[in-house]
């Protein structure tokens, strides 16, 4: 039911009535603004004339059929024209004629009502037939009603639809729903709408029919109850195509004012100059507009609906859009408009900017970046370096910028574009400047080129202790830099843990350099296991030396929390945590890279803490929404989650976050995290054997490096109690008897406390017994009580097991401590102190399984005494505890030392004042016969061809294996023996048949040669 056309549609029937009555016909034109609801009110009329009344025909002008001789006048007598097509021979004049007698013969038998909506699309042979018609009104009971073009389109001035309106009888003018009338259509349309909501609608439509029908339509559609924002966010995009389609029926002056508005917006002052006419022409375009109702009355012009400018836009092709954006461009800077006005319709352009259009667009981003608006400063940069040339200043500064604006929400990016930009960037000074500027943790790892940069620029800048003011501050920043860039290169790690021995007490710390050397220093001393005393105080110093605040992401003082949390100092490191975190959410939102980091960083610290729960939802978050690339995020979440399986907290969860991270192809980890990740996997799926080997190849890339501390990871006894589970405790004892070393050297109390516990898990006897209780002496002046409770629980067992009383535990355990709390401590995972006793329990007698434990069950009972059995026969008895310790420690020594001669040639160059650490040793024939034990089969076969002087080439064909393998086999039996290739393997007495327990020949194959003899090796003995 139509709203307030009640009077016009009286007049219409009023018509049609006396038409039929006096048998003669009218001609009817329906004219209004767009949107008015000139075609419904044809609608309802057709739909209130009733059959007995008269013979309803209804066609409109088609746009797409304006061409078509005739195609309004055969829809409108489809199926009463007997022929489908003109007769043979007959002209345009004779078809319209004899149409025109078809129509008049069907009104003879009937009052006849012709529907004609959109005129101004109607071809004009239908307009000569309904022409022919109008002259024969007066005979005949034809009504016609019309609807008429706007008086301002061209069209109407044309002489076929001229002529037709000049014989109109009657007129109707629709007008805009009163404000009363779009309130009751709203009300019609919606379930007791809001107040708010229909004053919005009638305001928003203007009263226009089909403006609020349109709304009304989507606010339905939406399912939900109609809001008032829903309301503002609504673009229907039907309206659309209707102003559209009433736009192409008025003037070229309107549709280039039209065009011009819907990219320029409401500005008189541009709107003109971009739409190419005179004051004069538009403002008579803009007159026409609002008659046509596309634009709304007022002193500005402004659409009548939003939505139609933006189907204005929408409905020009790509290249039309680009030539018309850069029109904009061009117009806006010549007038002067601010650069992000400007820089918008450049970025639009379908062309590439060149000129001035790349300062704008650079301007723009520097307005943008300092506004917050990262992402959009980023999109102006990388459209101006399409039109830089591919070298020069210009384009490396824009590189620069362009970094800038990545940093933050994409370092890598940053990282990367910053180091193509420096090579060609003017001066010197100017690439020191921003080499400066990097983030400190962005040089963790270095895209290529990088450290050579930041090497020259150290190098360059001179020593920062005979420098002053801003020239010290830069050659600090890149010292700074540059040693963080080589921490992955043993030797000049060596070199800055020299210079940490030397430096390394607080001192006033006067600029932000001086912070972040120190940072770095500690954080060295951390990693090699230097006095956790002087660390600890020198890291707390650089902490604490400002409010902690987000830009502290850029600098090195996360290295000093992490040092912290390593010397026992877990609180300091959490509070500036949590103050951090907070800084960054409000600054740069939950999923910005900053705040990505420090949960990343927060995870660890609790899964240290032993906050399974709380560490395992952060590190899996942030490996969901983390660029896989940003290692700094997914290493210290992989090494989190790794903490949590291996020390048997939440297991389930961390696995299926890691298993998803590691199945993605763009997972990026340093190979140490990699083999601890992979690890871990290994031993949550019980393949124990490929654990211990990922274990001890992540246990490798940290030797290469020099990091030994345990503190930052304890591989040595998490392997440790692989193997003792494996049934090989001379060698679970030799490498936990080695981290107790390390450990003690450190000094922090849960590192030498947590060795102590995991040696008296993998020791028998009354020895066991003490080391139990050792670790739980010195865990008592550790802020690890979590490690202490398990410690407890740990000599709760040893006790138990050597047949004491309940009486006799009290008395034995240190100062009187009761190992029943230890018990409670470790079992009590619902409020989150201990998930688990770790790998593997002291004894293997604990109540819950571990991630290990369960892992070896599925291996069968059976196969661990076989190869308990086995390695018992070959291995010798060894001594244990401190004696022990020395001679593996002398041992893994040696190791590394082969290890770092080892570096590639592509390794930065040896720094000064750094001793060689001399060259690899021979095992002797006690550690080498242990360590023959340690091969697996494969490794051993591989180990006697090598040693009888077989290539690699040879052993792979021999023993029906890919080439890689034969590789790896050897990289790990260097490994294990501690030698640096097969020279020293050669060297070896210990391979032959009769220790190995195999034929030389690998099983099977033809072992032959002149220096195999019977089949071993040969040696030099």
């Amino acid at each position: 039911m139509l709203i307030e056309r009640e009077r016009e549609l009286a007049l219409l029937q009023r018509t049609l009535h006396r038409s039929a009555r006096d048998e003669q016909g009218a001609l009817v034109t329906v004219s209004g603004p767009f949107g008015v609801g000139r075609s419904a009110l044809l609608g309802e009329l057709a739909m209130r004339t009733q059959p007995s009344e008269a013979l309803v025909l209804r066609a409109g002008g088609d746009r797409t059929e304006s061409g078509a001789v005739f195609g309004l006048a055969r829809r409108m007598l489809l199926g009463r024209d007997p022929y489908a097509d003109p007769p043979v021979g007959a002209t345009e004049e004779n078809e319209a004629l004899r149409l025109r007698d078809l129509t008049l013969g069907l009104a003879r038998r009937q009052p006849l009502l012709l529907l004609c909506d959109d005129l101004r699309w109607a071809d004009a042979a239908s307009l000569r037939w309904l022409t022919l018609i109008g002259e024969k009104l007066s005979d005949a009971p034809v009504v016609i009603v019309a609807v008429s073009p706007h008086p301002g389109d061209p069209a109407a001035h044309a002489p076929p639809l001229k002529d037709l309106l000049a014989r109109a009888t009657d007129q109707v003018a629709l007008r805009p729903l009163s404000p009363d009338g779009a309130s009751a259509m709203v009300s019609q349309a919606l379930d007791k709408p809001d107040p708010a909501l229909v004053r919005a609608c009638v305001e928003m439509s203007g009263g226009r029919p089909l403006f609020l029908a349109t709304l009304l339509s989507e606010l339905r559609r939406a399912r939900r109850p109609p809001m008032l924002e829903h309301l503002q966010a609504l673009r229907p995009a039907a309206l659309g195509r209707h102003a559209v389609r009433a736009l192409a029926e008025l003037p070229e002056a309107a549709r280039q004012t039209a065009t011009a508005l819907a990219f320029l917006g409401p500005r008189t002052d541009t709107l003109y100059s971009l739409a190419r006419l005179t004051v004069a022409q538009g403002t008579a375009a803009l007159d026409t507009l609002v008659s046509a109702g596309l634009l709304a009355t007022g002193p500005d012009p402004r659409w009548a609906h939003h939505a139609i400018g933006d189907a204005v836009k929408g409905s020009l092709d790509a290249v039309t859009r680009g030539h018309w954006h850069a029109r904009t461009a061009r117009t806006l800077h010549n007038a002067g408009s601010p650069s992000p006005v400007v820089a918008k319709h450049i970025l639009a352009m379908g062309d590439p900017p060149g000129g001035w259009q790349i300062d704008v667009l650079r301007t723009a981003a520097w307005a943008e970046y300092t506004g917050g608006d990262l992402g959009l400063a980023r999109r102006y940069l990388l459209r101006a370096l399409l039109g830089s040339a591919a070298q020069g200043h210009e384009r490396a500064e824009l590189l620069v910028d362009l970094a800038k604006a990545e940093l933050p929400v994409a370092p890598v990016s940053g990282i990367r574009r910053l180091t193509q930009a420096l090579p060609r960037l003017a001066t010197p000074a100017r690439r020191t400047h921003e080499l400066a500027r990097i983030p400190v943790l962005a040089c963790e790892l270095p895209p290529v080129g990088l450290t050579t940069q930041l090497t020259e620029a150290a190098s360059a800048a001179g020593d920062p202790a005979l420098l002053d003011g801003t020239e010290r501050e830069t050659a600090l920043a890149l010292d700074v830099r540059m040693r963080f860039t080589h921490f992955g290169h043993r030797r000049w790690f060596t070199e800055t843990v020299g210079t940490f021995r030397r430096e390394g007490t607080p001192r006033p710390l006067r600029t932000a350099a001086d912070r972040d050397r120190s940072a770095l220093l500690a954080y060295a001393g951390m990693l090699a296991g230097v006095d956790h005393g002087a660390a600890g105080a020198l890291a707390g110093q650089a902490l604490h030396a400002q409010p902690p605040e987000v830009q502290d992401l850029r600098t090195a003082v996360p290295l000093a929390a992490r040092t912290l949390l390593a010397a026992d100092q877990p609180h300091q490191a959490e509070t500036w945590l949590a103050s951090v975190a907070e800084a960054a959410l409000h600054t740069h939102g939950e999923r910005g890279t900053s705040t990505q980091f420090v949960r990343a960083e927060r995870a660890f610290l609790l899964a240290r803490r032993g906050r399974h729960g709380e560490a395992a939802l952060l590190a899996a978050d942030a490996l969901t929404h983390a660029d896989p690339e940003f290692t700094q995020v997914t290493g210290r979440c992989c090494e989190a989650l790794a903490l949590i399986i291996a020390e048997g907290g939440q297991p389930d969860l961390a696995w299926h976050a890691l298993a998803a991270f590691r199945a993605q192809g763009k997972a990026l980890l340093v190979p140490a995290i990699r083999h601890l990740v992979d690890g871990m996997l290994a031993l949550r799926m019980g393949a124990v054997a490929t654990a211990l080997d990922h274990l001890l190849e992540a246990g490798r890339e940290h030797q290469l490096r020099g990091w030994t501390n345990p503190a930052l990871m304890p591989w040595r006894s998490w392997a440790a109690q692989l193997h003792h589970q494996l049934g090989r405790p001379d060698l679970a004892q030799a490498l936990v008897a080695h981290e107790y070393e390390l450990a003690t050297a450190w000094g922090a109390p849960s590192a030498v406390g947590r060795s102590l516990r995991v040696w008296a898990a993998v020791t028998e006897g009354r020895a066991g017994t003490e080391l139990a209780r050792r670790a739980v002496e010195i865990l008592k002046d550790s802020v690890d009580r979590r490690e202490l409770a398990k410690a407890k629980e740990q000599l709760g067992h040893k006790l138990s097991g050597s047949g004491r009383t309940a009486d006799s535990d009290r008395t034995a355990a240190p100062d009187g401590a009761d190992v029943s709390v230890g018990r409670a401590a470790v079992s009590d995972d619902g409020a989150g102190v201990l998930g688990g006793t770790g790998l593997v329990g002291s004894t293997g007698a604990y109540d819950g399984a571990t991630a290990l434990e369960g892992a070896v069950a599925q291996q069968g009972a059976a196969a661990r005494d076989d190869a308990a059995i086995s390695r018992r026969a070959t291995v010798p008895h060894r001594a244990s505890g401190p004696h022990r310790a020395a001679a593996t420690d002398r041992a893994d020594a040696s190791a590394q030392a082969t290890l770092a001669a080892d570096l590639t040639p592509s390794d930065p160059p040896e720094p000064p004042g750094v001793a060689d650490p001399g060259p690899p040793r021979t095992p002797g024939p006690r550690e080498a016969t242990a360590t023959v034990a340690a091969l697996t089969p494969g490794e051993r076969r591989v180990a006697v061809l090598a040693a009888a002087g077989r290539g690699n080439q040879q052993i792979a064909a021999e023993l029906g294996i890919s080439l890689r393998a034969v590789e790896k086999h050897l990289t790990k039996v260097y490994r294990k023996f501690g030698i640096a290739g097969r020279a020293q393997l050669t060297e070896l007495a210990l391979l032959d048949s009769s220790e190995s327990g195999e034929s030389a020949d690998g099983g099977g194959h033809d072992g032959g040669g002149p220096d195999t003899g019977g089949g071993g090796t040969n040696t030099a003995d």
